[in-house]
């Protein structure tokens, strides 16, 4: 499974980056991973529909391939331990997922249409927290579960 983390807007700090990177280089021997950073627009519709296009999905929000897994970061939406965010990867790649997708907003979030099409509305906390940071604990989050899923001693805590 090929994994899509997109970010709406450009890191703000380099040192966001510079952490990122730290994981990103001990991800990339376990799975490709494509990140992709856009353009913040001034209106959740505008960049919604510019994730559209990089999630497969048409300009109305209708799904292309449902193989494709979207994942939308919330602090409204499910929340997960790391274990739990390892079991729904598992299950997504027992179900021959060929891409999930973790689609972090911007300054003006995500749009509703995004949401509610989403497989997953992730919440990683029921605080908001600026994007960058977002993005870098989805980063985290996402060598955790490798770990995990690996069996590893990076992930101390049982589930």
């Amino acid at each position: 499974m090929k994994l899509q983390i997109i970010k709406i807007g450009k890191p703000a700090h380099s040192a966001y980056s510079e952490l990122v990177d730290v994981y990103s280089k001990r991800l990339r021997p376990i799975w490709k991973i494509d990140e992709i950073i856009l353009k913040a627009q001034s209106h959740q519709e505008r960049a919604g529909r510019d994730i559209y296009a990089r999630i497969g999905w048409n300009a109305q929000g209708q799904r292309q391939d449902p193989q494709h897994i979207v994942v939308t970061l919330d602090e409204r939406g499910r929340s997960l331990s790391s274990p739990a965010f390892a079991r729904y990867m598992q299950d997504r790649m027992m179900e021959s997922a060929k891409t999930l997708s973790i689609i972090i907003g911007g300054p003006y979030g995500l749009n509703e249409e995004l949401r509610q099409g989403s497989d997953l509305v992730w919440s990683l906390s029921p605080a908001v927290f600026p994007s960058d940071m977002a993005w870098l604990l989805v980063w985290e989050q996402l060598y955790r579960v490798s770990t995990i899923m690996r069996g590893t001693s990076y992930h101390h805590d049982g589930d």
